[in-house]
């Protein structure tokens, strides 16, 4: 409910979860999809039993609509380690961008961390590639910090930014996994450990960033949600 609270207080046009369960996706059902406040795509994964993305994406219908979304497998051993895609086309005037979303797994375990790096380093490339003239949006909680060598290297690699320097206002620069924090009052502190990024290509102006921290955000999850405010070019 909190976070439904969330969503609904900065109305975004686009938002990308992470470990999203099934009870995640019940309870976002009736507070958001079937209010027709938000429609969701990559929802179901591949496996059998698996019936639940974890890396679903939430749209605002009174702003976009989806014209392509398809799910890659990240990682052939773990079922809700997945690359997500979604092609959107504004109903303002019919332009459109690529919005992806992904959740590696983490450092502490370094065979699946290494090997899923590598495929969505791969994969990310190729999707860049294919949708080179429009704006694409990569977020994700990417398990790497940003003095991690993984994560200057995917940049440079890519040939993308991170939304958070390439802002024209950043808000604040905090530590974006409340198990890092402590206390309130921590926010407040610049903090290296985060895990979570938008990245985006050079069809994309983005115009602030910032890490929220109001709203009982703190309460809703384990990590907090980061936004940006983005132009199309």
């Amino acid at each position: 409910e909190k976070m439904a609270a969330l969503v609904l207080d900065y109305m975004p046009d686009v938002i990308g979860l992470q470990e999203s369960t099934s009870r995640w996706h019940k309870a976002f059902k009736p507070l958001l999809i079937d209010t027709g406040l938000y429609g969701i795509t990559n929802r179901q994964c591949h496996a059998e039993g698996f019936k639940y993305c974890a890396c679903p994406i939430l749209y605002n219908p009174l702003t976009v609509k989806v014209v392509e979304e398809y799910l890659i497998d990240l990682d052939k051993h773990s079922d809700c380690r997945v690359f997500a895609v979604t092609v959107f086309e504004k109903l303002s005037d019919g332009s459109r961008f690529v919005v992806t979303n992904t959740h590696p797994a983490p450092w502490d375990e370094p065979e699946n961390y290494a090997r899923n790096w590598a495929t969505m380093t791969d994969i990310a490339a190729e999707q860049l590639a294919k949708y080179a003239d429009l704006p694409m949006i990569m977020v994700g909680d990417y398990n790497t910090y940003e003095q991690m060598d993984g994560f200057p290297a995917l940049i440079e690699t890519l040939g993308v930014k991170n939304a958070k320097y390439a802002a024209e206002t950043m808000v604040q620069n905090v530590s974006t996994y409340i198990g890092w924090q402590g206390k309130m009052a921590d926010y407040e502190r610049p903090n290296p450990y985060v895990l979570d990024h938008i990245l985006v290509n050079d069809n994309v102006a983005v115009k602030l960033y910032d890490v929220v921290v109001d709203h009982e955000a703190d309460q809703a999850s384990d990590h907090l949600p980061i936004y940006a405010d983005i132009d199309l070019q």
